[in-house]
């Protein structure tokens, strides 16, 4: 008799893909709870690479409601630009997630998830680290608190970040400071990471582990 191994399954646009900790049937409306390690994804890529799409997309197969798929917004500007970057979110926005504004508080704003929480997308990172360094804020304490709840999520995250370093050398100090520092914290996230993706024009390229 042939068996299924339900452990990782992933349900996303009508197929069983791997990776989710709830398995849905689009048929009959079953829901099938799962257990695994949750994970880290980091993606990255420049601007209108298609990260945000990507991973909401991906997050629709998490749960069956809006409580337990939620995104972080960096700030009030990025709401607006995730809501026109996903055609998941377009139309059905309150059905499919949860969208929080933090604009300097993620780890805490995490932590204070409630339990139904099964995924969370924290878009911008680099916008995040911008606001860091506008508001004047200690930068190196809130990178080490960032990390310090990743070692151990209860929730699968997804980081989006930006690839800031490939474009024109700015000539603005406080430019240049973001570039440097978001390269560094790039890398930081790469390695804590169980899957980074680069995005090229729409197309998810694995760097590391596995894509989404």
């Amino acid at each position: 008799m042939p068996t299924i191994d339900i452990k990782n399954m992933h349900l996303y646009n009508n197929q069983v893909k791997m990776n989710s900790k709830t398995l849905m049937s689009s048929a009959s409306g079953a829901k099938i709870q799962t257990k695994r390690k949750p994970q880290i994804s980091l993606l990255i890529g420049g601007c209108k690479s298609g990260k945000s799409s990507y991973s909401h997309d991906y997050a629709l197969g998490f749960g069956y409601n809006s409580n337990q798929r939620v995104i972080i917004a960096t700030s009030k500007s990025r709401i607006d630009e995730v809501t026109k970057k996903s055609e998941s979110l377009k139309t059905t926005n309150d059905e499919n997630y949860t969208i929080i504004e933090d604009s300097t508080n993620i780890e805490k704003t995490i932590k204070n998830l409630s339990s139904e929480a099964q995924i969370v997308i924290i878009d911008n990172i680099s916008v995040w680290l911008s606001n860091l360094l506008k508001n004047k804020e200690d930068v190196d304490k809130k990178q080490k608190d960032l990390l310090d709840f990743l070692a151990n999520p209860k929730q699968d995250v997804i980081i989006i970040s930006n690839m800031i370093g490939l474009g024109i050398v700015p000539d603005e100090k406080c430019e240049k400071a973001l570039r440097d520092l978001s390269g560094n914290f790039n890398q930081q996230l790469a390695k804590l990471s169980d899957n980074v993706i680069l995005l090229i024009a729409g197309l998810p390229l694995k760097v590391k582990g596995d894509l989404l």
